[in-house]
């Protein structure tokens, strides 16, 4: 069993600061101040209904049950813990994910039924505690399309104790992506880049902002089962990107490879360009995932380009 725990535990610690603007001027026009929580009404909410989505990544074709743990997770923004427990009902709202997609051209699909299962949708805040949730279960992600994500809707329909919801914090959607296992950020700590024109070549390590104490990475996101999209997280374009060798200057190549592994043997099978994919890249025998580091070794030569490099495996996606 994958357990999927999300930092609600912080939003928890949070929740008595929260508690202050609830009915005071700061919460209507959602700017929070620090005021006295004694002296509001009490009201239970979802913590991390503040974003539009919360995204639980899931790893891809398992057959492993994954649990998303501290997601529906709800708060009593009070100072004052309850003397009898609370109970909190939560109303499936598919409303959520639609009206997502509308507003920013997404197409997250509605999570079937068979795909998960939570032990209940009433959760219980017990006397003395601030809050409570209950897991999402994800019993296997074989049938689900790597390709798409998606997306659970929640709205806290009623609560005991006399408790309002405040309009802010009574929707949750959850999205779910899919990753597979060569997902992740890295980092190109070594290797070359050949230009037959002689004119760029590589620069290692390989971030452009690149800084010891403060490291900015490439990201590989999954496009499929075996399937992996290289990106530049923090330089302005996406793209792989080389140094002007007697400048010093950077230039993009327009190029974004997609590392399609054997599953079998771990090796990069084949190397595409995101932008052009009609571009296939010549790729050399030693291109593999490791996995006893989750590193990348890749030898892929495209056009006027020759590029041998090592990606070190920084931490998840």
């Amino acid at each position: 069993m994958k357990k999927i725990i999300s930092s609600t535990f912080i939003l928890a610690a949070m929740a008595v600061a929260f508690t202050g603007c609830l009915k005071d001027k700061g919460f209507e026009n959602h700017t929070y101040g620090i005021n006295d929580p004694d002296t509001q009404p009490p009201a239970v909410g979802f913590p991390l209904a503040t974003s539009d989505k919360y995204t639980v990544g899931l790893d891809a074709g398992s057959a492993t049950l994954q649990v998303a743990e501290n997601v529906l997770f709800v708060d009593i923004f009070a100072g004052k813990a309850p003397k009898s427990d609370v109970q909190v009902t939560l109303t499936p709202n598919d409303n959520l994910r639609t009206a997502y997609n509308t507003a920013n051209g997404t197409s997250m699909l509605a999570m079937p039924a068979a795909y998960y299962n939570i032990p209940s949708l009433t959760i219980t805040i017990p006397a003395g505690q601030l809050n409570a949730t209950v897991p999402i279960n994800i019993p296997t992600t074989v049938p689900m399309d790597p390709n798409n994500s998606y997306a659970l809707g929640f709205t806290i329909s009623a609560v005991t104790g006399g408790y309002s919801i405040p309009a802010n914090f009574k929707n949750l959607l959850i999205e779910f992506s899919l990753k597979n296992k060569y997902d992740g950020f890295y980092q190109i700590t070594s290797g070359t880049c050949v230009d037959a024109n002689g004119i760029y070549g590589g620069y290692y390590p390989g971030s452009l902002y690149y800084d010891p104490t403060d490291p900015r990475y490439y990201s590989l996101s999954t496009q499929g089962p075996v399937s992996g999209l290289f990106y530049d997280e923090w330089f302005p374009y996406a793209n792989y990107i080389v140094q002007n060798l007697s400048s010093g200057g950077f230039a993009n190549t327009g190029i974004r490879p997609i590392l399609t592994f054997d599953p079998a043997t771990d090796k990069v099978a084949s190397v595409t360009n995101f932008n052009n994919l009609t571009q296939v890249f010549t790729v050399g025998a030693n291109s593999r995932f490791n996995n006893s580091d989750h590193s990348i070794d890749l030898d892929w030569t495209l056009g006027r380009w020759h590029v041998t490099e090592h990606w070190k495996y920084i931490r998840a996606r």
